[in-house]
This record gives structure tokens, C-alpha cells and sequence, in this order.
């Protein structure tokens, strides 16, 4: 039985002997020397807590015995890793907490930021935009605005509250490495690998002026505490500018190689940089003078930060690990392992208990010095486009692949309208919603997400699933979108709140493809555990179990009038079923090979099926005949679509083409050359023949037609 918490419990006796030794403590300071001795004692008490008050209360004392104890104290030596973050699906190449200590950003090599809630650890906000990856993310020290830097030459400004884009500033030329607000919010500075530093007006996004003097490439900047001076790191140099007159005011020399990461001291008298050549170098201002060579990296070291104290230096290097030093002796107290790549960035909360470091290991780390607690590591790579799919009014296509992006193109020109960033996995689903508007995506992280198809933006993160979801599908009459899972299971979530209205669960093993019925409330997904459900859209019940099959049942199509149901299998048969009663109309042996895709012609007069053992082939959805069995691919068919008109079919293969086939003689149309991987999609718009798109491993998505 579990014990009741208004009960005195074993524990309850050592939290009042430590409550009652912290009172002492306290009350000893007004003790003269004794009482100081008495504190100095706690910094070993054998309570964490015990020595953090015992700290604390020495902080505030300026006898030199105070003194003397603090500066021998290690408060960083029972610092473990207390959470692991994932969710990027690269490498981390930026981190920053908010002001309040409450929200950290994070930005990846997968073009995109990440907003976290600091303290649960969950993702709060998914923000897409940019079209390369972000080296770098900054909040504004007001709170307001969270500044990112990325790789395709621009930097966006975010309503750091609401997660919208509030503008954008072009102007280098070439990747953006580094952004710094002034301590009033007011200015933004950027470095870049153009050489130069810009300086923004932040509310009207004007370029105020551009420094120049560095003869490479500029990777960090730092504004000092009163903002008046600005510290850049590039080439091999460290070099100090007056803000108000861009006037180059002294140039720091002594690294070796590239200087990677600058930062003010909290009192803005000394500033540190760190460097390729492994070392950090500690400055001061007024004269230039380097105070310190920290050497304890064997690696590069990407990152520095100071603690709000000053006394403390942290940094992070590509040996995977991070370093905090003690500034008064310049030696390391504390090695902090766990990263298994570069740990490329760093930021301290201001309260100074926490350290967050972002990883090429697609990680970020959250190290505390209470509970060492690690919780969760989580995220994938992403990889090749599966899917394309056309806009309702046949203008656009949209794809999902390689490269961490969605592109939208127009059909009748070939030109990319759009890509979609922020997908954090293999996009294995999209489908376009009813209105044309909406574009959700399925990947291999258990994440779906929603997308304004126009504007490009990032709606909603739909989090639920635990493995890879394989198939989306829109409601065509109800702001409804179902998704199916490795997880074995079907989530039905409402598009107007984003919240999962239930979970179907039914299936023992991945479900491979879910479809609405055009014609009543019924759902129907098909699994890998061999078998075929017919669920009550509204009440989540399953209706019926269809069985037949004898291996992984791998994709469906419905006929247009809702009545015909046909199902593909690994054992390569084809099933055709009646949705409503069940019934098993016929068996097909239509494939010596997996059936990996089947479409019912818009008519509902013929069912196509393409395979692994290379063919396509024809059938009369009525009566189950086959008609022809088409056999010019030289590996396994991906995928099959009829045109609108249902004269012709596509079907792309593994052998990197896509054939065209005319339905009344069987004849090869034409075949399409180009892509140099798989095709795995293929479709036409529905509106004409003459547009068809195409997407393959290759990672890219094609669109054929006349010109």
C-alpha cells in the first residue's frame, strides 16, 4: 500500500535535522569568528543543501576568512548531467535561455529552432523559416525577441512569447554566424562569414552600420555589459569596436587559429575567447593584456560563458566535453562527459545553477548541481522523399524528403513556390487537406505536423505517437485528420484545437496505411499484423476485423463510391473486400513479390498494383480479372496512379524511372530519366494529364509536363 503523504514518513526526521542545522547556520554569523568558522565548516557538509546555504551566506560576508573559503570551494563538483533533450535531427549549433530562466531555444543543422520549456524539459514551439541550417540563436535581454542566424545569409527576429516571425534582415552576403542584442534590446549585431558585422535597428529592421576590419571570417560577437563596446572573434584575432561610431578600437592577438567564441566578463573588464588551437584566452579591456591561456581541451573549443558571478568560466570543445574553470586560478575544477560529438554551444541561466550545452550528437544537455539526473535523449536523421501529393485544385505538388525539407512547386511553370522547413525525420506521409490549405506530414520521429501549404508556416506539432508514423489522411468532410503508426496505433486528432480526440488501438503490430471513406464515417488501416480494420470514425470502435491475409498487409485503396475495398500483402496477394458487410469478394494471386502499391481508377472501373518483382498490373475491379500485366521495369514498382481521366497510368520504380503507360494498347508511352535513386512516388494532377510529379531517394521531387 502506498504510503499515506499525511503521514510522518521515514525521511522526515533528517529534512528537520538539516532544516535545524540550516537555522544555525544563519544565526552564526552574528557569532563573530566562531560563527564564521562555523559556516566555512558547512561548505563540507555531507547535505548538498546544507553547503549551498552555507555558500550562499559566505557570498555576502567580506571577512577574509569568508573570503579565503570561498575561493577554495569547488561549487561545480557534484555537477551530472540532469536532462537530455532531443528532437533536432542534426547537429545543435546553438542554445540560449530566455532572460526568466524559463525557455530555452535551441538551433540545428535541420533548419530549425527549437522553443523548450527549461524546466520540464518539453518542446514548447517548433519555429520553420529558414532554408539552411541556424548557427546561431540569441534572446533579447528584455525578453521580447529571440534573434536566429542561419547559413542562408539572413537573420529572423521571433516573438519570442508567441513563436511568430516578426521579420526578416537580409544584407550579408554570405552565411550568418553569430547574433547579439545591446543590454537595452534596442540594437542587433551579426557576424558573418562575409567578413563583416552588421548592426540593427531592431524594431525597424534597418541596417545601421557595417564593420569592417576582420580579414576572414567573423564567428562570434558580444556586446559589453553597458553596450557601448562590441567584441568580434574571426580570423585568428579578437577586435573591439565602439558601437556608437563603428570605430575599431583594438585588435587582440595571440591565437593561433580561428577564434571561435568571445564573451564580456559580467563586469565587462575582461574578455574571453576561444580558438581551434584548443586554448581560451583571458583579456583585459583596458589594456589589452592577456590574463590567462586556459589550456584543457584536446580538441577545438567552439564555446565559452561566463557565470553571473564572473568568477567561474565555462567552455565546450570537439573533444565532447565541457570545462569549468576557476578564473582566480585559471585551473579546471570540473570535467563534465557525457556528449558523444562536438559540444558546439553554450548558455548559463541567470540564477547561474544551470549550464545548457547543445551537441553534434543531437542532443542538448541540461547540467544541474542537485540531482544529476539524466531523463531522456530523443531524435533521428532525415532522409529520402516517399511521398508527393497534389493540392486539391491541382496547382500544387508537395513533397516530403532529404534535407530536413517539404518543397511545394508550381505545377505549370516547374517553379519551387516554397520549401517547408522543420521536419525533424524521414518524411514517410503528407496529404493535403480538403480546402487545399492545410499540409500535414508523418516522419519517422512519431511527429506530425501542420502547414499553412501558402504561407510556408508551421501551425501546429502534433505529439502523441511513439514510433514512426506511416500514413496520414484527411477527413473529406470533417476538420479530422487520422494518422497510423509503428506504435500500432491510430490517432484521430481534431484540426482546429490540434488535440488527439482519441487513440484506436486494435492492431498488434505497425499499421502501414489508414484511409477515410469518402462516403460515410468509417475508417479502415491495414497492418502488419496481417489483418484489415473498419472502424466508427465518431466513437473509435472497431466495426469489424477483416482477415484473410497471410503476411503484412501493406496498403489499400477504396473505391470512389466507398464500397469496394482492396487490400495489398507481402505475400503478394490482393484482396478485394466489401467495406460495409466485410466480405471477402476475391482472391487475387497477383504478384510473386510484395504488393507495394494499388489506386482505383477515378471511374472505379480498374484497380492498378505495382510490386516488387518488377510489374504492374491491370485489373477489372468488378469482376477481379486481370487485364494486362505491364513489364518494362528492371526492379521493384514503388508506386501507381491513374490519371484523372484514367487513360493513362505512371508507375516509378527502384530503377530510377517512371514509365507512362496508354491503358488501351499497354505500350510505354514515354519513359522519364533523371532521377539517380529509387522513385518512390509518383502522381498526376487531378485536373490534367499533362502534369506529373515525381519523388525519389535521390532526395529531390520532379515535376514533368509540357512546356
Amino acid at each position: 500500500m502506498a504510503n499515506d503523504p499525511h503521514q510522518p514518513g521515514e525521511n522526515d526526521g533528517m529534512v528537520g535535522e538539516i532544516k535545524s542545522r540550516i537555522a544555525t547556520l544563519k544565526n552564526a554569523l552574528n557569532q563573530g569568528e566562531a560563527g564564521i568558522a562555523l559556516v566555512v565548516e558547512a561548505l563540507n557538509d555531507k547535505s548538498e543543501r546544507v553547503q549551498r546555504v552555507a555558500y550562499r551566506l559566505l557570498q555576502t560576508r567580506e571577512e577574509p576568512e569568508a573570503k579565503q573559503a570561498l575561493r577554495q570551494y569547488n561549487p561545480y563538483r557534484a555537477f551530472k548531467c540532469l536532462r537530455t533533450l532531443g528532437g533536432h535531427s542534426s547537429r545543435i549549433y546553438s542554445v540560449a535561455i530566455a532572460p526568466d530562466g524559463k525557455t530555452l531555444a535551441s538551433g540545428s543543422n535541420d533548419n530549425t529552432i527549437t522553443l523548450w520549456n527549461l524546466n520540464s524539459g518539453s518542446p514548447r514551439s517548433l519555429l520553420g523559416g529558414h532554408k539552411d541550417w541556424i548557427d546561431a540563436v540569441a534572446f533579447s535581454p528584455d525578453g521580447k525577441w529571440l534573434a536566429s542566424a542561419s547559413g542562408d545569409q539572413t537573420i529572423k527576429i521571433w516573438n519570442a512569447a508567441t513563436a511568430q516571425e516578426v521579420r526578416t534582415l537580409e544584407g550579408h552576403n554570405r552565411w550568418v554566424t553569430s547574433v547579439a542584442f545591446s543590454p537595452d534590446s534596442q540594437l542587433l549585431a551579426s557576424g558573418s562569414k562575409d567578413n563583416t558585422i552588421a548592426i540593427w535597428n531592431v524594431e525597424t529592421g534597418e541596417a545601421l552600420k557595417t564593420l569592417e576590419g576582420h580579414h576572414d571570417w567573423v564567428y562570434s560577437i558580444a556586446f559589453s555589459p553597458d553596450g557601448k563596446r562590441l567584441a568580434s572573434g574571426g580570423d585568428i584575432t579578437v577586435k573591439l569596436w565602439e558601437v556608437e561610431t563603428g570605430e575599431e578600437i583594438a585588435t587582440f592577438c595571440g591565437h593561433h587559429d580561428w577564434v571561435y567564441c568571445v564573451a564580456f566578463s559580467p563586469n565587462g573588464k575582461f574578455i574571453a575567447s576561444s580558438s581551434e588551437d584548443k586554448t581560451i584566452a583571458v583579456w583585459e579591456v583596458a589594456t589589452g593584456q592577456r590574463c590567462f591561456n586556459l589550456q584543457g581541451h584536446r580538441e577545438a573549443v567552439n564555446a565559452i560563458a561566463f557565470t553571473p558571478d564572473g568568477k567561474t568560466l565555462v567552455s565546450a570543445g570537439a573533444d565532447e566535453i565541457v570545462n569549468i574553470w576557476t578564473l582566480a586560478t585559471g585551473k579546471v575544477r570540473q570535467t563534465l562527459r557525457g556528449h558523444t560529438d562536438w559540444v558546439n554551444s553554450l548558455a548559463i541561466t541567470p540564477d547561474g545553477h544551470f549550464i545548457v550545452s547543445g551537441s553534434s550528437d543531437r542532443s542538448i544537455k541540461i547540467w544541474n548541481l542537485e540531482t544529476g539526473e539524466e531523463c531522456q535523449n530523443l531524435g533521428r536523421d532525415s532522409e529520402w522523399v516517399n511521398s508527393v501529393i497534389f493540392s486539391p485544385d491541382g496547382q500544387v505538388i508537395a513533397g516530403g524528403g532529404e534535407f530536413e525539407q517539404r518543397k511545394r512547386w508550381n505545377l505549370h511553370s516547374g517553379e519551387e513556390l516554397r520549401s517547408l522547413t522543420g521536419q525533424s525525420s524521414w518524411v514517410e506521409a503528407i496529404a493535403i487537406g480538403p480546402d487545399g490549405q492545410l499540409l500535414a506530414s508523418g516522419s519517422e520521429d512519431g511527429l506530425i505536423k501542420l502547414w499553412n501549404l501558402y504561407q510556408g508556416d508551421l501551425k501546429l506539432v502534433l505529439r502523441g505517437h511513439t514510433d514512426g508514423v506511416w500514413s496520414v489522411a484527411f477527413s473529406p468532410d470533417a476538420p479530422l485528420l487520422a494518422s497510423a503508426s509503428g506504435d500500432e496505433t491510430i490517432i484521430l486528432w481534431n484540426l482546429n484545437t490540434g488535440e488527439a480526440i482519441r487513440t484506436l488501438t486494435g492492431h498488434s503490430y505497425r499499421v502501414d496505411e489508414v484511409l477515410f471513406s469518402p462516403t460515410a464515417p468509417l475508417l479502415v488501416s491495414c497492418s502488419a499484423d496481417e489483418t484489415i480494420k473498419v472502424w466508427d470514425r465518431d466513437r473509435g470502435t472497431v466495426i469489424r476485423t477483416l482477415e484473410g491475409h497471410r503476411e503484412a498487409v501493406m496498403c489499400l485503396a477504396l473505391s470512389p463510391d466507398g464500397n469496394t475495398l482492396a487490400s495489398g500483402s507481402e505475400d503478394g496477394k490482393i484482396k478485394l473486400w466489401k467495406l460495409h458487410t466485410g466480405e471477402e469478394l476475391t482472391t487475387l494471386d497477383a504478384h510473386e513479390a510484395p504488393v507495394m502499391s494499388l489506386a482505383i481508377s477515378a471511374d472505379g472501373r480498374l484497380l492498378a498494383s505495382g510490386s516488387e518483382d518488377a510489374t504492374v498490373k491491370l485489373w477489372n475491379l468488378h469482376n477481379g480479372k486481370l487485364l494486362v500485366s505491364l513489364d518494362k521495369h528492371a526492379d521493384a514498382v514503388n508506386t501507381v496512379a491513374f490519371s484523372p481521366y484514367a487513360y493513362h497510368l505512371a508507375s516509378g520504380s527502384s530503377d530510377k524511372t517512371i514509365q507512362l503507360w496508354n491503358l488501351y494498347t499497354g505500350k510505354v508511352l514515354r519513359t522519364l530519366t533523371g532521377h539517380s535513386n529509387w522513385v518512390n512516388a509518383v502522381a498526376f494532377s487531378p485536373r490534367t494529364s499533362q502534369i506529373i510529379a515525381s519523388g525519389s531517394a535521390d532526395g529531390t521531387l520532379k515535376v514533368w509536363g509540357r512546356k
